[in-house]
């Protein structure tokens, strides 16, 4: 039989890469939360959790390849002016406005010594270690690519080898640095391997993107974007998560490729999440031989009738279990099972009901992300807040797995906003993302908004919009039990919902829409934080958190976290409450000062405290280095006081990329099926500083 190997008992923690000390563990667990309140948390971490496509590769994809594929599939990627070609040109001509791209030619990897023509406009490279051509995980991968460049109007290139070769990937990235793109995406197959070439090319100055491997830029300890890609042991831990809720009470991991670190990983999570049900469970070492496989399953099951929760890791793992229950005449429903990756196989098993979901980490996506997260970088200045930007685990089962991709649907999307741009300068930022996205995606999109002080009208129109039935509904939540019933509603109609700038995402929301794009209260405080370390670092002494809102969450949340770095850096600070009135708020900070003489360092907390700290120090004649200033927020006169250094920084939230990462977001998920992974999906906090002062005051204009 194969090997079962048992471990020390561990808690695993969602969302933590494990380390690898152990290979599994069989033990029951004391401890732990009630089962009722998993199944909560579960339901409402993946309450957006789904489809797929319903024609995606059905093959797997170690997140590090061990070896190049014995059988290469899918065609070679070729140029007609070279029969050697390793990589692919997929280029846009459209403009940002969203026109109609144009189809180019395939274009080799380039030869030792040639130049790289990369075209007008914004230019792309993409570095991976499979192709495609080889490889039919990666078409889903490469559509994302040219989709998102013919969206965003982008020339991009995809380069990679002929056969699993890292040596010729980094000589790739060197081309690459060679030729000055304005941006190279890459997956990081192997770390050591490959960090000398990508860091040639983050000290050239290009802004690098990994994705599908990589474990992001803290861990990997080289200061590329951000990481897109799954997290394997989170796969591995909501799976047994779902498997518990439905009844399963003892499990085991199939793991066919023990040694992977993705497949390890998957089986961790797996066992971590099974402690915490006060379940046991094991894995169970099997090969990619299926006849040999499909004994060794068999074999552990005779000794271990008690087994109820299979979990196996992809189609290579899927297929002998499947033998294994028509070989012992198990009918669906009689154990739980759920698998990593989907194929016609694992289709036909999810609609049969033998198989629960397949877990998939939808490749299109980071593909389509990668593209993304560049475009805003360079065009914008909009970095990506998080090191990991996770595309996965979704799930996918019965209910969600005929979705039909179609990149031509039309998509109707209604905003309904808790301000305008005509009445508050803030949301004409916000309102400016919306517009270009629904140019460059070709979505219609209807904008919706509150009068001045009317935030009663909010249930109105969102009942409104739900009655006219689009595609999409996208909301600002300040109130979530004055919101919940129409949104609701809106769910209940089958229209896709986010909230976005105001909300804390479906998990504490309580109701369950997609995701939430913004600041959630952790953003708020851990953007006060930043700030209180920025400028402690800059040489403060005694500092003051300006509080225009007193009472409300989010402004409090930032005073705290101010304190708390303050209070870490053994400096004393604190909040002053003021008034939304700009004269009274500048008297009171003057009057602050003249009590307290040792205050040298002053954070507001949005453009209505900075109004009034830039009068007072203008009244008292005090310029650039004479006190030390960070807000929150920018406006044309933050960002002025930047760039002549009165102000030292700014905390952002991105206001353009919450209205750009809405209309992505449902397009995405109306077209292809994509689903938002994390309930929140934070836009900040992010740093405006004199490095990109000028980027970002060109998103003002």
């Amino acid at each position: 039989m194969g090997r079962v190997c048992r471990g020390r008992k561990r808690r695993q923690v969602p969302g933590r890469r494990p380390d690898h000390t152990t290979c599994c563990m069989e033990e029951n667990v004391s401890k732990k939360p009630s089962l009722v309140v998993l199944i909560l948390i579960l339901g409402l971490v993946l309450a957006a959790c789904g489809a797929t496509q319903e024609s995606q590769p059905s093959a797997e994809a170690p997140a590090v390849p061990t070896a190049a594929p014995s059988e290469p599939s899918g065609q070679k990627i070729e140029s007609a002016a070279s029969t050697e070609s390793g990589g692919q040109r997929i280029e846009s001509a459209a403009s940002p406005g969203g026109q109609a791209p144009t189809e180019s030619p395939v274009e080799p990897v380039p030869t030792e010594g040639s130049e790289v023509v990369l075209g007008e406009g914004l230019s792309f490279i993409f570095i991976q270690h499979a192709l495609c051509s080889w490889d039919s995980f990666w078409c889903s991968v490469e559509e994302g690519i040219r989709e998102a460049a013919d969206d965003m109007g982008v020339n991009v290139q995809v380069w990679g080898p002929e056969e699993f070769d890292l040596e010729e990937v980094g000589m790739l990235i060197d081309r690459a640095v060679a030729a000055g793109p304005d941006g190279i995406a890459l997956t990081i197959a192997d770390l050591e391997q490959l960090r000398a070439p990508i860091q040639r090319a983050i000290d050239a100055g290009i802004p690098v993107v990994a994705y599908n491997v990589g474990a992001g830029p803290e861990e990997d300890q080289l200061d590329y974007l951000t990481y897109l890609g799954s997290d394997e042991s989170q796969g591995g831990y909501l799976s047994a998560l779902r498997l518990a809720a439905v009844g399963g009470t003892r499990g085991v991991c199939i793991n066919h490729q023990p040694g992977n670190t993705a497949l390890d990983a998957r089986c961790e999570g797996f066992v971590g999440a099974m402690e915490i049900s006060d379940l046991s469970a094991a894995v169970l070492e099997t090969t990619s031989d299926p006849v040999q496989s499909q004994a060794i399953i068999a074999d552990y099951y005779a000794n271990n009738p008690d087994v109820d929760i299979f979990l196996t890791l992809g189609p290579t793992g899927a297929t002998p279990f499947y033998a294994f229950l028509d070989g012992a005449g198990l009918q669906p429903g009689a154990v739980k099972h759920g698998t990593f990756d989907l194929n016609d196989q694992i289709a036909a098993r999810i609609e049969d009901g033998t198989t629960l979901f397949a877990v998939e980490q939808q490749p299109f996506l980071q593909g389509y992300g990668a593209v993304s997260i560049l475009m805003l970088k360079v065009r914008y200045g909009i970095d990506p807040v998080l090191p990991v930007t996770p595309t996965g685990p979704s799930f996918v089962e019965a209910q969600n797995l005929g979705f039909q991709v179609d990149r031509e649907r039309p998509v109707n999307l209604v905003f309904v906003q808790k301000a305008l741009c005509t009445w508050d300068p803030f949301w004409c930022t916000v309102e400016d993302g919306i517009n270009q996205a629904a140019a460059d995606m070709r979505v219609n999109v209807d904008l919706q908004g509150v009068a001045a002080g009317q935030d009663e009208q909010m249930v109105t129109l969102v009942d409104e919009a739900v009655g006219r039935r689009p595609d999409g509904l996208a909301l600002t939540i300040a109130d979530p039990e004055q919101l919940r019933a129409p949104i609701q509603r809106a769910l209940d109609s089958g229209i896709e919902v986010v909230a976005y700038n105001a909300g804390a995402g479906p998990l504490v929301d309580n109701v369950e829409y997609l995701t939430y794009l913004g600041m959630d209260q952790f953003g708020q405080y851990q953007g006060g934080y930043q700030a209180g370390l920025g400028l402690a670092e800059a040489g403060a002494t005694r500092g003051v958190c300006l509080n225009h809102g007193v009472g409300q969450a989010d402004l409090d949340a930032r005073c705290e976290g101010f304190l708390a770095a303050m209070t870490e850096r053994g400096l004393p600070a604190d909040v002053l409450p003021i008034s939304t009135d700009p004269a009274a708020a500048q008297a009171t900070i003057a009057q602050f000062s003249t009590d307290n003489p040792g205050v040298d360092t002053f954070l507001t907390l949005g453009p209505i405290g900075a109004s009034a700290f830039y009068a007072y120090i203008d009244a008292q004649g005090l310029g650039p280095g004479d006190v030390r200033h960070a807000a929150f927020d920018v406006n044309q006169d933050v960002l002025d006081r930047i760039r002549n250094g009165t102000t030292l920084f700014a905390i952002g939230q991105q206001p353009f990329l919450q209205g750009y990462g809405t209309v992505q977001t449902l397009m995405l998920k109306i077209r292809y099926g994509i689903n938002p992974v994390l309930p929140v999906t934070p836009t900040g906090p992010s740093i405006v500083n004199q490095d990109n002062v000028d980027l970002v005051d060109e998103l003002f204009d």
